[in-house]
């Protein structure tokens, strides 16, 4: 499957600070921890939206609309803006346009769709994930990954309602108990929606399970389920600020980072326990912001410029 090409530079400014395991089982997952850039003892959110920008066609529309408009540029640029603009009304919208640039330039997975390309109107398609994608394990050995973003001020409960989701979209079932469209449904969506020209020759076999799911037993590969989280929490620096020279700053705002997730590591496995999702795998990233509210709409709104 084809890449997009501006979701490695998308992610460049990021420092890539820990990797840590789930738990002692390697197929539950892992947590990738990154820092924002740092410039003057702040975080640097405006390089951060200049990167980003690039990224906004690529994850707002289809592969076949970026085709038919590719020798029209501004007019592409215009059609992802516009769309993205709207959606942007909603807060998680920076979370979902990061997760898919790390899904496609850290792990390597290549988008399927994505909630934003479905949407007609802010009601449309709420209660899916925030887009899918596929993984390449092995030859005969793939997983179907589904995202979902939080970015909230407090670390635990980002996590939880991020796990929350999860369970409810497996469990096709809401909090109060009622059904609800989850990962069948989804599934029904990829079926529907996928396009068939971003897949290599070689990938006939994969492609047909995604359009006939229910021949999946004729072919002798795996395709599992498994899911990608992007955490957004804020973390308050002004004590580092008034007490660190600028070459001690990253040093101890790294060191703050790594021990706050080190020390959180082991809630992540009580909520896969908690929600009913063990033997999924989990591939979560975690990135730290200061006034997390405000810094949010403030890269997105140069983003849309």
């Amino acid at each position: 499957m084809k890449l997009n090409p501006n979701s490695k530079n998308a992610i460049k400014p990021f420092k890539h600070l820990k990797h840590l395991f789930i738990s002692k089982n390697t197929d539950d997952g892992f947590l990738d921890l990154f820092l924002l850039p740092i410039n003057a003892r702040n975080f640097d959110y405006n390089s951060v939206s200049e990167n980003l920008m690039e990224s906004v066609a690529d994850y707002a529309l289809s592969w076949k609309i970026r085709d038919k408009y590719k020798d029209k540029a501004m007019t592409l640029s215009r059609k992802a803006r516009e769309k993205f603009k709207e959606a942007a009304k909603n807060d998680g919208e920076l979370g979902e346009l990061l997760l898919f640039c790390f899904l496609e330039g850290h792990l390597d997975a290549p988008k399927i769709l994505t909630k934003l390309e479905l949407k007609t109107s802010n009601q449309l398609y709420v209660n899916g994930s925030d887009g899918v994608h596929l993984k390449k394990l092995s030859d005969k050995k793939y997983q179907l990954i589904f995202g979902e973003s939080k970015t909230y001020d407090d670390l635990n409960r980002a996590f939880d309602n991020a796990f929350k989701s999860i369970g409810e979209f497996v469990n096709e079932v809401n909090a109060k108990g009622n059904d609800k469209s989850g990962i069948n449904f989804e599934k029904g969506l990829i079926s529907s929606n996928i396009e068939s020209d971003i897949f290599e020759k070689d990938e006939e076999e994969i492609l047909n399970v995604l359009l006939y799911p229910e021949e999946k037993a004729n072919y002798k590969f795996s395709l599992d389920d498994a899911f990608s989280i992007f955490i957004g929490y804020e973390i308050d620096i002004k004590d580092e600020q008034q007490k660190c020279s600028n070459d001690e700053f990253p040093i101890e705002i790294e060191g703050k980072i790594v021990n706050q997730i080190e020390t959180y590591k082991g809630n992540v496995y009580k909520l896969i326990q908690k929600y009913g999702l063990m033997g999924y795998t989990f591939y979560v990233f975690i990135m730290p912001f200061t006034n997390i509210d405000e810094n949010r709409k403030k890269i997105l709104k140069k983003v849309l410029e």
